[in-house]
């Protein structure tokens, strides 16, 4: 079985809260994208499973799937047993990715997927136990970026020097490509993305903190914040 054929008759291996079966997936031309870039000497990852998850099967990559429902693993192995595709080659972890993630030996990745649980932190959480895995050249999916959380990931990322934004897959999906290995584990000062979206946020909480001790009759503390807050804005000689 190749892409194609698996796209003209895709399974239905999500469950909706009413019980019935359903596919959700990733777009085709995401899905295109991991058909050309992964072959069988790729290491791959994915948090979720689905239809991607039969892709790379087909593909017969080196490939950890971290998903929390046997369920819809069992649905996957079924589909790809009927199809005569292997699994052999995918390790799946059946458990919640923030627990499996900080445990994992997954060096030298090629590809990431992010797609699995789209709730706060755990984007984030994905990301952070995968990207120094990841080797420089490699692509990384962000899945779902019209959520919030995805939203702000992609967002930061545009504004690392280590990732190169590739393209975006209709309006939800994100690919980057890292482009630099990182040195060291950096502050929130040297992260453009935070520094850019703090700036009023710190202003504001800094104006506040002058009316409380003005009404608190603290002046002495308003003159040494004040003597502070300017002399960050003059240069010194």
């Amino acid at each position: 079985m190749n892409l194609q054929q698996l796209l003209k008759n895709p399974p239905k291996l999500h469950q909706e809260s009413s019980g019935n079966l359903t596919s959700w997936q990733l777009s085709n031309e995401v899905l295109y994208f991991i058909d050309q870039q992964v072959n069988e000497n790729s290491k791959t990852l994915e948090t979720g499973a689905g239809i991607s998850t039969v892709l790379f099967a087909i593909k017969s990559s080196h490939h950890t799937c971290i998903a929390p429902n046997q369920q819809q693993v069992n649905r996957i192995k079924e589909y790809c047993k009927k199809h005569q595709i292997s699994t052999d080659r995918i390790d799946f972890k059946i458990d919640l990715s923030e627990k499996v993630l900080p445990n994992l030996d997954a060096n030298e990745l090629d590809c990431v997927l992010i797609d699995g649980s789209h709730s706060f932190p755990v984007p984030f959480i994905d990301w952070h136990y995968t990207y120094q895995n990841l080797k420089v050249g490699g692509k990384l999916i962000i899945d779902d970026t019209q959520i919030w959380t995805g939203k702000v990931l992609k967002k930061f990322l545009m504004s690392e020097s280590e990732w190169e934004f590739q393209q975006e897959s209709t309006p939800r999906t994100a690919i980057f490509t890292k482009v630099k290995p990182y040195t060291k584990n950096k502050w929130h000062g040297e992260q453009v993305y935070i520094v850019q979206n703090s700036r009023i946020p710190i202003l504001v909480a800094k104006i506040k903190t002058g009316i409380r001790l003005l009404s608190n009759g603290d002046f002495s503390r308003l003159a040494d914040n004040l003597t502070k807050m300017f002399s960050k804005l003059i240069p010194s000689n």
